[in-house]
């Protein structure tokens, strides 16, 4: 079943157009490109292809629980204010995938019922992003017990204690560039480092490397998404960017390929960071 769902930029708030809602033939959710080119002696060269996305249209149809139209039509728009001027997020599950882009509401139009007494507005988003899938992987930078440990031991052969990961290598197939978000919590004894490194050559893609170590009940959130790194503690968040080395990245991408995610953490740290990598999608 098709669902279109829209979110606030930070997720804390959503709107599942399935419920209350009808969404009717929604058009510009596909991809189109525009082309440069460059006029030689030899002819007409192609020079760049850039994203030229088209406004996202969703027909929705207000009244069709047979409750009041304006009552639904008022909770969307109310959830469209708290969104504020920020960019929204669409989800669409086409029934095989679930993804995302960024959109922003380009119009609010408000009109009386038709003749059938149905309540139809026609809204228009402008799509930001391509659709992307958010792939939430983690490894804890701690020992877990080998029972609770994900993977086949062969007969005869038993493992006992403890099993370490620090590292987490992951793909990327698409031409653009995937964010890692990195949410990192727990006791760690040294100043952090995270880098992304290509799995065949072993060539440093990029690396992030921290002056400070982190504390139990503190969380740092790494995000290239919005260009913040910030520490929590205690519910009170400052901005970290202070604390990371500018002569390396501050933010990490997994271009196309194979890649290995890790960080200089030991056995004995009993923190942990999970990750988010935004995966761009041609559809």
């Amino acid at each position: 079943m098709r669902k279109f769902i829209l979110h606030n930029k930070e997720k804390t708030l959503s709107f599942d157009l399935s419920k209350n809602v009808i969404v009717a033939e929604p058009k510009g959710l596909g991809n189109k490109f525009s082309l440069a080119y460059l006029e030689t002696n030899s002819g007409k060269r192609l020079s760049n292809i850039t994203p030229d996305f088209e406004p996202i249209q969703l027909p929705l149809y207000f009244n069709v629980n047979g409750k009041n139209g304006y009552a639904n039509y008022k909770n969307f728009s109310n959830f469209l204010a708290a969104c504020g001027l920020k960019p929204i997020i669409l989800e669409y599950q086409d029934g095989i995938t679930k993804k995302f882009c960024e959109v922003v509401f380009e119009n609010l139009p408000k009109s009386e019922p038709n003749k059938d007494g149905e309540f139809k507005e026609d809204f228009t988003f402008q799509r930001q992003t391509y659709w992307y899938e958010e792939i939430e992987e983690s490894f804890e930078l701690k020992s877990t017990a080998a029972d609770a440990t994900d993977f086949p031991l062969s007969f005869p052969f038993t493992f006992k204690g403890l099993v370490f990961k620090n590292t987490h290598r992951t793909n990327n197939k698409f031409i653009i560039a995937a964010p890692v978000i990195f949410r990192i919590s727990g006791e760690i004894e040294n100043p952090i480092t995270l880098y992304v490194d290509n799995a065949i050559t072993g060539e440093r893609i990029g690396e992030i490397e921290f002056s400070i170590n982190n504390e139990d009940g503190t969380e740092i959130v790494i995000d290239p998404t919005t260009n913040k790194i910030t520490q929590i503690t205690d519910d009170e968040t400052i901005n970290a960017y202070g604390f990371v080395n500018h002569n390396k990245q501050s933010f990490l991408f997994v271009p196309q390929g194979e890649y290995i995610i890790g960080c200089n953490l030991s056995s004995a740290d009993a923190g942990k960071i999970e990750l988010t990598i935004k995966r761009y999608l041609l559809d």
